[in-house]
């Protein structure tokens, strides 16, 4: 296996809770040949980026080698991706959210798995774990290779989370990085134009893990309109889709919003978009349970 450098990008907004813990897992790695990016999109005169900018003097004064950019102000988390892509020197990226961790051999592996990858199969993702509260609640260790365009265009594509994404940065430049103008769905839209020319490949191992604490999650009048530029951005490409294909984009969608609604006790909007879903076609049973699970929460909590 080549020693060729991975660059590491982790995009930071709001306060730092789990940001150390992401940088240690950064730090542990079997793999040495990684610069590490991290990208700050809080406010300067946020009380985030002063707790933010503290912690990584930290790290610095602990001997560590950071690329520390700050940005002048809130931009978004896509536009703090592109700014750590263009600080980037590695041949590989691998983006890290900032409350999520790599297990210790995870850039070793994907580097040696990667670099026996085909030009048409530019990243690499595999295996992770979902914590909350320090407490792991699911597991998905079944990721597949191949092409997954239309799941994608329903968001149903299960990589689990942005930190899961392991790419070759040719790649990454020829697609220029991520939309800015998305707020949310900024790995789905990237994933969209990834697909409509390359394949993925899967590792069967649990090497990331991602903390859903939900700090920031959008209410459902704004997500509906996420749905909405998401698949307006698309509409050429799903209208040239089977029938089929077409009904379980937007069944998928659908359900998205519905589930939103549920969190956000918009019980009203929530039932609108199942319906919309139902008509559709047959909504399957572990997706009516959820939903009817939604339902009990958002009038107990």
């Amino acid at each position: 296996m080549s020693k060729e450098l991975v660059s590491i990008i982790i995009p930071t907004y709001g306060m730092p809770i789990l940001l150390e813990k992401t940088i240690q897992s950064v730090f542990l790695q079997s793999y040495q040949y990684i610069e590490l990016i991290v990208v700050d999109d809080n406010d300067p005169s946020s009380n985030a980026r002063t707790t933010t900018e503290k912690l990584i003097k930290k790290f610095i004064e602990q001997g560590h080698c950071i690329k520390y950019i700050k940005h002048n102000k809130n931009r978004n988390g896509a536009v703090a991706r592109n700014t750590g892509l263009e600080y980037a020197k590695g041949k590989y990226i691998a983006f890290l959210d900032s409350d999520d961790e790599f297990y210790p051999d995870r850039i070793e592996k994907l580097v040696s798995v990667i670099q026996k990858c085909d030009s048409n199969t530019p990243a690499v993702y595999t295996g992770c774990e979902f914590y909350r509260m320090g407490k792991r609640y699911a597991k998905f260790s079944s990721p597949k290779s191949g092409n997954f365009l239309v799941e994608t265009l329903a968001c149903s594509f299960m990589f689990c989370t942005g930190s899961n994404i392991f790419i070759r940065k040719e790649v990454l430049d020829e697609l220029a990085g991520f939309d800015e103008s998305f707020e949310r769905h900024q790995d789905y839209e990237f994933l969209v134009r990834l697909f409509q020319k390359y394949s993925i490949h899967a590792v069967s191992e649990v090497l990331v893990i991602k903390n859903n604490e939900n700090f920031n999650l959008p209410d459902v009048e704004k997500m509906i309109a996420i749905k909405k530029a998401y698949i307006e951005k698309y509409i050429g490409i799903i209208d040239g889709l089977s029938k089929q294909d077409k009904k379980f984009i937007y069944q998928k969608n659908y359900l998205s919003i519905a589930e939103h609604g549920f969190k956000s006790k918009k019980r009203g909007v929530a039932f609108t978009y199942y319906r919309k879903a139902n008509a559709l076609g047959w909504v399957s049973l572990r997706e009516q349970m959820r939903c009817f699970v939604l339902f009990f929460y958002s009038w107990v909590r």
